[in-house]
C-alpha cells in the first residue's frame, strides 16, 4: 500500500516570527543526552510527513493546530518563564525540535542569541538531515541530533536522502545519527543507503514505537543488533515513563 502524506504547505516567508507549535519543559529521551534537563521548543512545519510520526498535529494537513507566531524575544520570555528562575538555563539544554526546523534556520540563530543572553548555554537541535545547514547555523547548534530516515517511513531514498547536508552535518563534529528502526531489515537498508556517508560511531539505532509495550519489543533483539554490529542504543525515555502523552 503505498503512502503520500498530506504535508501542509508552509508560508515562504514568515519576516522575523517563528511558527511555534509548542514550548515545554522535560527530559532529553532519546539520543547521546537521553535523561539530561531540557527545554523543547517544537516548531511547525515538515518536509517529509513520516507514516510513523507522532507529531503530525505539526504538519498533517486536517490534523495541524494552529500554533502561534512568536518572535525570539517572545519565545525567550516564554522560555525562561517556564524555568521560573533563569539561572537554571546553564544546566537546562535548549531543544529545538519539530516537525523539521531547520525549515526555519534563517531565523534560529537570532533566536538562540536571544536565548543565550537569558543564560540558555547549550543547544540541540533535532533534524531529519535533508536541509544543508548555513555558516551560522553550524556556530550556534552546540549538538546535531540527525535521524536520517530509512524507507519504514514510507517514502523513497529520493525524498530522504540528501548526501550534502548529511556530510556538512558530520562536517561539524557535533552530531549523532539516529535511525528509526521497526525491523531488521532496516538495518541492511541503513548499511547499504548511508554507508560512507555518515561515521559509523556516531550511528545510533532507536526502536520505532509510541507506547513502552512497542519500545521493548522492538528494542529486546534491537540491544543485540547493536552489540553485534558495533552501534549505539538509544531508547524513548519518555514514553517509557509517559507513552505518547504531549508536553512531556
Amino acid at each position: 500500500m503505498s503512502y503520500t502524506p498530506k504535508v501542509a504547505p508552509w508560508p515562504k516567508k514568515f519576516a522575523d516570527k517563528i511558527p511555534v507549535s509548542e514550548i515545554f519543559h522535560s527530559i532529553q529521551g532519546e539520543g547521546r543526552y537521553a535523561g539530561h534537563p531540557a527545554l523543547f521548543i517544537r516548531l511547525k512545519y515538515c518536509n517529509l510527513g513520516c507514516a510513523w510520526c507522532d507529531t503530525r498535529f505539526t504538519w498533517e494537513e486536517g490534523q495541524i493546530e494552529a500554533g502561534e507566531l512568536l518572535t525570539a524575544e517572545q519565545i525567550t520570555a516564554r522560555a525562561t518563564a517556564l524555568l521560573k528562575d533563569s539561572s537554571l538555563a546553564d544546566d537546562c539544554h535548549l531543544v529545538l525540535t519539530g516537525g523539521e526546523p531547520m525549515l526555519h534556520q534563517d531565523r534560529i540563530p537570532v533566536l538562540i542569541a536571544s536565548l543565550q543572553a537569558a543564560g540558555f548555554r547549550f543547544f540541540e537541535i533535532e533534524t531529519n538531515g535533508t536541509y544543508p545547514p548555513s555558516a551560522e547555523m553550524v556556530a550556534c547548534i552546540s549538538w546535531w541530533n540527525c535521524s536520517p530516515k530509512l524507507s519504514n517511513n514510507g517514502l523513497s531514498a529520493a525524498e530522504n536522502v540528501v548526501p550534502e547536508a548529511l556530510r556538512a552535518i558530520a562536517a561539524t563534529g557535533r552530531a549523532d545519527f539516529k535511525f528509526v528502526i521497526q525491523s531488521r531489515r532496516d538495518l541492511d537498508e541503513l548499511e547499504i543507503t548511508y554507508s560512507g556517508l555518515i561515521p559509523h560511531n556516531r550511528i545510533i539505532l532507536m526502536p520505532e514505537g509510541t507506547t513502552p509495550a512497542k519500545i521493548d519489543q522492538v528494542g529486546r533483539w534491537l540491544l543485540e543488533e547493536c552489540r553485534n554490529r558495533g552501534y549505539r542504543f538509544s531508547s524513548r525515555l519518555h514514553i517509557l515513563a509517559w507513552g505518547n502523552e504531549r508536553g512531556r
